[in-house]
């Protein structure tokens, strides 16, 4: 569905890949208020001012096109983050536009993500009050935690491994996630070797300064989430040598297992913010009955 070709429309509200822009003019949708009101049935995520469905679209044809729309309304900034996107504060504009120019951005360094179908944003005084991101759904893939939990032990040796070729590559390119949560990462087996998508890429970002700061907390994330969902220490040693291009831990990758056991250590006692799928262990006294923390982080490799 996806094309390298963009359409503008709405005068400049909307960019719309060529292949999926039938769609919209068959609906009747080619314009950004449009879209925005559609109405939120199938909500997939939801917190104030943002909220993610899925939506089932009917081409020309009578072919149904499944997508996802992650909308931000103008609650989502408060006055003082409206402020700071005004005077383009680092790290504070449009999440909508970020995420559709890292779709493209990973795709053309090889990454697999969900196909980019359109963007749109609405300003108010020159500033990004509105705006929305839109993509194909990912058929017959599941989120890697789902995978990981109904997976057999040959196949959890094989997605450890790919997601340490893919880890790697990312962050060797300069990018950083920032919610790198198993949940975040699709996964498509189907029989074969398993691929894999990252999605949720508002975040994402290339860092200048303290890069490898950015880097242990994508890899605390995602220690954290796959102990959460079952992962076996050798499951994350097999990562980590993967990830690192090591078949035996140096001092280096020692004291870097330390930074990332600290990090999954923190991760254990907060509560997220919004996404409710990563609700943190309940405590002391949970983790004496269930032996969770602190001791799954020694999973990781010991420092």
């Amino acid at each position: 569905m996806a094309s390298d070709t963009i359409s503008v429309c709405d005068h400049g509200k909307l960019l719309v890949t060529e292949a999926f822009l039938p769609v919209l003019l068959h609906l009747g949708c080619a314009r950004f208020a449009d879209i925005m009101a559609w109405p939120a049935q199938n909500v997939v995520r939801q917190f104030p001012g943002r909220t993610t469905v899925r939506v089932v679209l009917a081409s020309a044809a009578g072919e149904s096109v499944p997508v996802f729309l992650k909308r931000y309304e103008a609650g989502y900034l408060s006055a003082w983050r409206f402020l700071l996107r005004a005077i383009h504060w680092p790290g504070c504009a449009d999440e909508a536009m970020r995420e559709w120019r890292m779709l493209h951005g990973l795709r053309a360094q090889g990454f697999r993500t969900p196909a980019p179908l359109a963007v749109g944003q609405e300003k108010v005084w020159g500033v990004v009050a509105r705006s929305f991101v839109m993509t194909a759904e990912l058929c017959q893939a599941v989120p890697a935690d789902k995978f990981l939990k109904q997976c057999s032990r040959p196949q959890r040796r094989e997605l450890a491994r790919r997601l340490g070729e893919m880890t790697r590559r990312f962050h060797r390119a300069g990018f950083v996630h920032k919610d790198y949560y198993l949940s975040h990462v699709f996964v498509a087996a189907d029989g074969r070797e398993p691929e894999l998508f990252l999605i949720d890429l508002q975040r994402v970002t290339q860092p200048r300064l303290f890069p490898q700061r950015w880097r242990v907390k994508d890899l605390g994330a995602l220690a954290y989430s796959a102990l959460k969902t079952g992962a076996a220490p050798t499951d994350l040693m097999r990562f980590y040598k993967v990830y690192a291009g090591v078949s035996k831990l140096t001092a280096r990758d020692k004291r870097l297992a330390g930074r990332i056991q600290r990090r999954v250590a923190w991760l254990c006692t907060r509560r997220p913010k919004h996404d409710t799928d990563f609700v943190p262990w309940a405590g002391p006294a949970a983790a004496a009955e269930s032996n969770s923390r602190p001791d799954a982080v020694r999973g990781l490799p010991r420092p």
